[in-house]
């Protein structure tokens, strides 16, 4: 789909957290998300990295799921190195059989994409940042990000 008709991308940009709007995912790749997916990267037209936030609409709701980080749509490629920042409230955070409490402030590095992981927030309001990359690899949109993402807002 051609963005051309779309105005520049400005040469920075601000917003806070609740201007973004959250994306609703449908019954994706075999998983619905819950609470809100603010999808950070495509707002702001990043192109080099993930960035997502994560809200509890609820107490106790998985608003990361279980998953690992494998490459999901081209095998040949590493898979991702994920940092986490629990930004507000306070969350359950399950790293492969361990479990941690891990309240506001807490960052969580995962490097090897073959740990299973999941957040799961304590309270409704718990926000979760995600930030994730392939090592040395061109940045690759998944699958599952190009089937639920809303047009683009900026010529890129």
């Amino acid at each position: 789909m051609s963005n051309e008709n779309l105005p520049e991308r400005p040469p920075y940009e601000t917003a806070h957290i609740s201007d973004i709007p959250h994306t609703a995912s449908g019954d994706s790749h075999g998983f619905q998300l819950v609470g809100e997916w603010k999808q950070i990267r495509h707002y702001f037209g990043i192109r080099e990295f993930g960035v997502n936030a994560f809200v509890a609409t609820e107490d106790g709701q998985e608003i990361v799921h279980s998953h690992t980080e494998f490459a999901n749509d081209d095998e040949s490629q590493p898979g991702d190195e994920e940092l986490y920042y629990i930004a507000s409230g306070s969350a359950t955070v399950k790293l492969g059989e361990e479990t941690r409490q891990a309240p506001q402030g807490t960052l969580i590095f995962v490097g090897d994409p073959g740990v299973e992981r999941s957040v799961t927030a304590d309270t409704a309001g718990t926000t979760v940042l995600t930030f994730g990359t392939n090592p040395g690899v061109e940045f690759i949109v998944s699958d599952f990000e190009k089937g639920v993402t809303p047009p683009a807002r900026w010529r890129q």
